[in-house]
């Protein structure tokens, strides 16, 4: 039986499945990709948001997440889906392909994932940041960016520097970007306002685009065969990372948006939840 069975190797599950092994307790980290490291694996740009860590990329941080758990021992099983979460008199049990764990307490850290809209990955179109952009030829490409946020910015600015012709960004209402990202931008090639963007005829509002950046945000990857209570879309849960009216059953990082979504918040919220199941399972 174990104390604590984690649910996705971001990183979130990481910290979470670290300190809960630093604790003493008994975890076992599922993963369902090859590797630990989440959407960091995504990214082959250099993430300066992590404080203390500088020049490295994100996927480089990813692979240091994979070496910390490695070194200290936490046990951990990759390319595993989970197919169900189901609770028992006194535990949960996880079901994956061909295997079947018990926990005393169960975290959900499934992440989130970039929302398609509707669109399909092609050799034209990605979808979210990351190598999904960076696998498109841009140089000397029209490119149209397809969302107002951070990252939407963020690509275009890199499509910018990696040869585009033009890039135009498409923002249904006013940009959500920091300021800071809008600045990469030049003003004339943001455009506001209701859009129809056409993957079969590559155009947006009858314009012809060689390749779409679809940056829509994120969607929470939730757990099948649970009726978790939501807060927009995301698992809702309280100051210790547990959800109310599953006893035992806690979510960490950004399939819960608790924080604003990145690798230190949910670093910390990774961290927040295993010291809430450490108290909750010593009775204090």
């Amino acid at each position: 039986m174990n104390d604590v069975v984690v649910v996705g190797g971001g990183p979130a599950g990481a910290a979470c499945a670290l300190w809960a092994h630093q604790m003493g307790l008994a975890v076992l980290l599922l993963e369902a990709s090859p590797a630990i490291g989440g959407l960091q694996r995504r990214s082959p740009y250099e993430n300066v948001w992590v404080p203390g860590v500088q020049g490295k990329t994100g996927q480089e941080i990813a692979a240091a997440m994979q070496a910390h758990v490695d070194a200290v021992g936490v046990r951990y099983m990759t390319r595993t889906r989970v197919q169900s979460i189901q609770r028992g008199e006194n535990s949960w049990s996880v079901e994956c392909e061909g295997s079947r764990h018990q926990g005393r307490r169960i975290v959900i850290a499934t992440g989130s994932s970039p929302r398609a809209g509707g669109f399909r990955e092609s050799d034209r179109v990605g979808i979210g940041p990351g190598l999904s952009m960076e696998r498109l030829d841009v140089v000397d490409k029209r490119v149209a960016i397809l969302g107002g946020g951070d990252n939407a910015f963020d690509q275009a600015a890199f499509a910018m520097r990696r040869g585009a012709r033009i890039v135009d960004v498409y923002c249904r209402r006013a940009p959500r970007a920091q300021r800071v990202l809008q600045r990469k931008v030049p003003l004339r090639s943001v455009r506001v306002g209701t859009f129809e963007a056409d993957q079969c005829s590559m155009t947006v509002n009858g314009i012809h685009y060689d390749i779409f950046g679809v940056q829509f945000g994120f969607e929470p990857n939730r757990p099948d065969g649970l009726n978790l209570p939501s807060r927009h879309g995301f698992v809702d849960v309280d100051q210790q990372g547990a959800v109310a009216g599953f006893p035992g059953l806690f979510a960490a990082g950004e399939v819960t948006n608790y924080w604003h979504p990145c690798v230190s918040t949910s670093y910390a919220h990774g961290v927040q939840v295993a010291k809430s199941i450490q108290r909750d399972l010593q009775g204090t």
